[in-house]
């Protein structure tokens, strides 16, 4: 499966690339908030008009470095996801590559200086969109190997299934404890079972 669909940004030009890495340096020392172009100027050892030549202002500079880390974590999985071969397997994969991404990088600092701006990450429609552009081949594939039910509309499928990375990624700790790989992947297992109709 190709990775191009993911890569909607040109991020191989190496002013926006400096840019970017000198913006996510600033948000993961400040965060967002306190993150500002002059310093992201600074760190980057860029001018200002450079910066505002590729971004209009903060927030699309913003977007440009959550949006870079989403495809960068989207190819890394789909990799990872090349070597599982059912979809509760893949589904299993997914949230704890997600729960990894969480615990370190831009988003374990942002976890910890501004959650609620994780939070908001997560429910932004574009983080959304990206991230639901990535599994609706896995649910054709598991369609085909019927592990789970051809009758299924994809796009319902592949909403329900964002839906519990998703809540399984952010909120590991709340409601059933599923601390080790087998703990999860038994309680995917049940709930792909009766929500689309996959055969244990």
């Amino acid at each position: 499966m190709s990775n191009e669909q993911f890569n909607a940004l040109h991020y191989s030009d190496p002013m926006v690339a400096r840019i970017l890495d000198a913006g996510e340096q600033c948000i993961h020392r400040f965060g967002i908030r306190r993150t500002s172009m002059g310093e992201v100027a600074r760190v980057g050892k860029l001018s200002r008009g450079s910066i505002y030549k590729h971004f209009n202002d903060k927030d699309a500079l913003v977007q440009g470095i959550i949006r870079r880390r989403q495809e960068h974590f989207l190819n890394r999985t789909e990799g990872r996801l090349e070597n599982e071969e059912t979809l509760v397997d893949k589904l299993t994969q997914s949230v704890l590559s997600g729960r990894k991404d969480m615990e370190e990088g831009i988003f374990a600092a942002l976890a910890e200086i501004e959650p609620e701006t994780v939070a908001m990450m997560f429910l932004d429609p574009r983080f959304y969109e990206r991230s639901l552009s990535f599994w609706p081949p896995h649910v054709r594939m598991a369609q085909e190997a019927g592990e789970i039910s051809a009758e299924l509309d994809v796009g319902i499928a592949t909403d329900l299934i964002m839906r519990l990375v998703v809540s399984l990624v952010m909120f590991p700790q709340m409601g059933v404890r599923l601390k080790t790989r087998r703990a999860l992947r038994d309680y995917l297992q049940q709930i792909v079972s009766q929500g689309l109709g996959a055969s244990l």
